[in-house]
């Protein structure tokens, strides 16, 4: 078990120090999502799911130009159509219109011209835009965690240029995952005649695989977007989450969009904008939330962080807030 300041205190002990030692604080989930709720509404995540938002749309396009252009790198610019057949799974029609619209133009531009001058300008053109939306995710968790940005400039533009190519990259695994695991999987297989078991293995197997991939996509975010000093999680329990409530949102938003048909009767032809900054709005909302929940656990339970906390656990003193709390309830008792 883990107790606030633990090697602090084995070191004074070694030395022959005397340690009062707090008794620990467990968080009840009712409790978890109360005090997660209450830092949302304080640090305004609402507010800042707009403001990226905003940003996230008009760096929607430049994103998907530079996937194509890393597509482009491979000429594997022909695998835009099954990527637009599998968000149709996941968004509505209008919305995949949308994105449809801007994404054949740009896939006969880019198709052939791999390593030109203006292939590579575009790309770093596109990293730029997409850089700017993480960057405001930078700004929301650290205003969640409660830190003040200390990190240099050339640090901050490099860390979400960075998760910029990262997602990217994790975005195109999980699809070349789904789209071509299958046949790739079941030709190797094939030599050794294993062909049938892997293909019906392989359905089981695709989804969780993909799962892990977005997972990990989270914890990079999580881990590098605020400016606090934290051990690298490849799951977290904000991210677990967060990916949950996504996977129900996508599913619920989904059919509702496709069954009502409200928006389109409403917004005409501007139905596929609205409901593709709907989705971006909820999408940023439900990952920022992820982050409130992981800054509340580092918070509330024993061993976590205090606001603000940037120093590493080894040199960490023990929790001033916790042992006021635990001298409180021995003399209670």
């Amino acid at each position: 078990m883990q107790i606030p300041g633990k090697k602090l205190i084995e070191k004074a002990e070694d030395k022959g120090n005397e340690v009062a030692i707090p008794k620990t604080e467990r968080l009840g989930l009712v409790d978890f999502f109360k005090l997660t709720f209450k830092e949302v509404s304080e640090d305004h995540v609402m507010a800042f799911a707009g403001n990226l938002t905003y940003k996230a749309l008009f760096a929607i396009f430049p994103f998907l130009t530079l996937v194509l252009s890393l597509l482009g790198l491979f000429n594997a610019t022909s695998l835009v159509n099954d990527m637009i057949n599998y968000l149709e799974g996941v968004l509505s029609r209008p919305a995949v219109e949308l994105i449809e619209k801007q994404l054949i133009p740009l896939t006969k531009s880019q198709a052939g011209s791999a390593f030109t001058f203006g292939a590579i300008i575009s790309i770093a053109l596109a990293l730029w835009g997409v850089s700017g939306a993480f960057r405001s995710i930078m700004e929301a968790m650290n205003v969640m965690y409660e830190v003040e940005e200390d990190r240099p400039a050339w640090k901050m533009y490099g860390i979400s240029i960075f998760i910029s190519l990262a997602v990217v990259v994790l975005m195109l695994t999980a699809f070349g995952i789904v789209i071509f695991g299958g046949s790739v999987g079941g030709g190797l297989a094939g030599f050794i005649g294993l062909e049938g078991a892997f293909t019906t293995v392989w359905k089981f197997v695709q989804w969780p695989i993909v799962a892990c991939i977005v997972l990990f996509t989270f914890a990079i975010i999580y881990f590098f977007a605020p400016a606090a000093k934290q051990k690298f999680r490849w799951i977290s329990p904000g991210a677990f989450l967060a990916f949950a409530f996504w996977l129900l949102f996508s599913l619920l938003f989904s059919f509702y969009v496709g069954a009502s048909g409200s928006f389109s009767a409403t917004y005409g032809s501007l139905a596929g904008v609205i409901i593709l900054m709907l989705y971006i709005y909820y999408t940023s909302f439900i990952m920022l939330l992820g982050a409130e929940m992981n800054q509340v656990i580092e918070w509330h339970i024993p061993g976590g962080k205090d606001e603000g906390e940037k120093i590493p656990e080894e040199d960490r003193k023990p929790d001033a807030r916790r042992l006021a709390r635990a001298k409180d309830g021995e003399e209670g008792a």
